[in-house]
C-alpha cells in the first residue's frame, strides 16, 4: 500500500500486533512504574538493534558473492544513491524476523505477555521514529534544531564516514561503542542536502 510514496504496510502490521497484544493481555495488570520502565526499555532496545543491524549486518564485509549481493540489496545500495528511495519503511521481509525474535526473547526473559506488550510497544515506537527520521533525513527539511543535528549526523555517515555514525535516531550507541564523531562544520557535499 502506497500513500504519497510511503509504503505503510509495516505501520499497519505492527500497530495491529501491538493492539492484539494489549487485547490478549487485558486481564494482566502491571504497575504504572513497571509499565513505563518496560516502554522505556523497549525504546532503548530499539536503539541498540538499530545500531547493531546498521553496523554489523548492513555494513558487513561479506566474502562470498552471494553475501555481497545480499548486503548490497539490503543496505549498501542505499549508500550508493541515498536519496533514491521514496519508501519510509523497510519491508516486512526484513523487519518481521527481527520483530519475531524480539517478541520471543522478551517472553523468555519476562515470562509475561503483558510485559512483552509494553516492551514491543516501545520497540515499535522506536522503529517508527527511526523510519520517519531516516526518511526525513533524505527527503525533507528539518525545522527543529535536534532534527537538523540528527539529519546532519546521518548524512555525514553517508558522505564522509560510512564506517562511523551508525545511529540514525540517536548517537547514544555510537558514543557507547566508540563510533561517535561530533558534528562540526558543514562539508561542501552536504550544504545542498541540509537546506
Amino acid at each position: 500500500m502506497l500513500v504519497r510514496g510511503w509504503k505503510l504496510t509495516p505501520l499497519f502490521f505492527y500497530t495491529a500486533v501491538v493492539v492484539c497484544l494489549f487485547i490478549v493481555t487485558r486481564n494482566e495488570a502491571l504497575s504504572l512504574s513497571v509499565s513505563l520502565a518496560l516502554l522505556a526499555s523497549g525504546l532503548l532496545s530499539w536503539g541498540l538493534i538499530e545500531y547493531g543491524l546498521h553496523r554489523f549486518v548492513f555494513h558487513y564485509d561479506a566474502r562470498s558473492e552471494l553475501g555481497r549481493k545480499i548486503v548490497y540489496a539490503a543496505h549498501l545500495s542505499h549508500h550508493e544513491n541515498p536519496d533514491s528511495s521514496d519508501q519510509i519503511f523497510a519491508s516486512l521481509l526484513i523487519s518481521a524476523p527481527v520483530a519475531a525474535a524480539y517478541v520471543l526473547l522478551a517472553w523468555f526473559t519476562t515470562g509475561s505477555w503483558r510485559a512483552v506488550a509494553y516492551l514491543f510497544t516501545g520497540l515499535v515506537a522506536g522503529y517508527f521514529y527511526y523510519e520517519w527520521l531516516h526518511f526525513r533525513s533524505h527527503h525533507g527539511r528539518a525545522k527543529l534544531r535536534l532534527f537538523r543535528y540528527l539529519k546532519k549526523y546521518h548524512l555525514l555517515h553517508h558522505y564522509q564516514t560510512p564506517g562511523l555514525r551508525f545511529g540514525v535516531s540517536s548517537p547514544l550507541f555510537d558514543i557507547i561503542f566508540g563510533t561517535f564523531r561530533p558534528v562540526r562544520s558543514r562539508p561542501s557535499a552536504l550544504r545542498q542536502k541540509l537546506r
